[in-house]
């Protein structure tokens, strides 16, 4: 599910391109022996990277596209296979808000492998440099990809995460690249598939996989987790109150990446710590979900000052941090 927001442009850039406002890159039509087709979404993906996309490989595809330099949305379609959209950053609020807005809406996403993005069922987004941001006209520029046909058996056996990833990292890598911003731009990920998160029954004592890590009161019980595992690099964890994603309660976040540190890290501090792990600045945050203040299972967190000291020590703990 994607914000409402990002869902309205993207309807209107689809609409200008069905009446003309957008340019056919790549035509499915052509004479009795039509050129190879060559590139795709401003040049940023190969005809084997889109085919590596489709449930069905085809003859030919055709890419239709805003353009890549405008101050909101540039959209690319590709024969209803996949979008690629390129948007800036807004109001989020948190790493948890950022992740919602590049990756569109899920507590199943997982971090994409050696990337400032997430991947989830159908979404992936991923940061571009900052040093991107004039040559695109988008301040805080990021690029999202939506695989908009029927790929349910894929996802649920981790290959479309994996296809969606290595296409979006590819297309990031040609874009900044061809920009002349490379600076800290993501790298193709290795070939495991992020994983695709499942709910388990939550630990009282070592809650989202962390020893030592205890957000319920004493005597709670019937709570779920979905946590990422890994490391601390793009981490994150829902407790709910049931196996629904409904009933999800409270998020956690701790996260290593330069530039949502540096975008968060002044963040709510009632919400929010800084920690050094290692050398490297490590933010950790708490937050709940909005329009759930009155589910009743709510009252079995902890307050939410110990549930970020509690989250912030196990971490220390656990990771050899220091508190700044």
């Amino acid at each position: 599910m994607n914000t409402p927001r990002t869902k309205t442009l993207a309807a209107a850039a689809a609409a200008a391109l069905l009446v003309g406002g957008g340019a056919l890159a790549l035509s499915l039509r052509g004479s009795d022996e039509p050129a190879p087709q060559t590139s795709f979404c401003w040049g940023s993906l190969t005809r084997e990277d889109v085919s590596a996309l489709t449930v069905e490989p085809r003859e030919r595809y055709t890419s239709r596209e805003t353009a890549v330099t405008t101050s909101r949305l540039s959209y690319c379609d590709v024969d209803h296979e996949f979008t690629l959209s390129l948007e800036s950053l807004h109001s989020a609020e948190s790493v948890w808000g950022t992740a919602d807005e590049v990756a569109a809406e899920s507590p199943v996403r997982a971090p994409i492998p050696g990337a400032p993005g997430w991947v989830n069922r159908t979404y992936a987004g991923v940061l571009l440099p900052s040093a991107c941001a004039d040559a695109l006209a988008k301040p805080a520029p990021y690029l999202q990809i939506q695989a908009t046909n029927d790929q349910e058996d894929t996802w649920r056996d981790g290959a479309l995460q994996k296809r969606m990833a290595t296409a979006l990292t590819t297309a990031a890598e040609r874009l900044t690249g061809r920009l002349g911003c490379p600076g800290p731009a993501p790298a193709t990920p290795p070939g495991t598939a992020p994983p695709v998160l499942e709910r388990e029954e939550l630990d009282p004592a070592r809650a989202c996989g962390i020893e030592g890590f205890a957000p319920l009161k004493p005597a709670a019980g019937g709570f779920t987790q979905a946590a990422t595992g890994g490391d601390f690099r793009l981490w994150s964890c829902v407790i709910g109150a049931g196996d629904d994603d409904s009933d999800n309660l409270v998020h956690f976040t701790v996260t290593q990446e330069p530039i949502l540190v540096e975008r968060h890290g002044h963040d709510d501090k009632d919400r929010s710590a800084l920690l050094t792990c290692a050398g490297r600045p490590t933010l950790v945050q708490v937050g709940h979900f909005y329009g759930l203040k009155e589910k009743p299972a709510r009252a079995d967190l902890r307050p939410d000052s110990d549930l970020l000291t509690g989250l912030a020590d196990a971490v220390a703990d656990q990771a050899g941090c220091e508190r700044e």
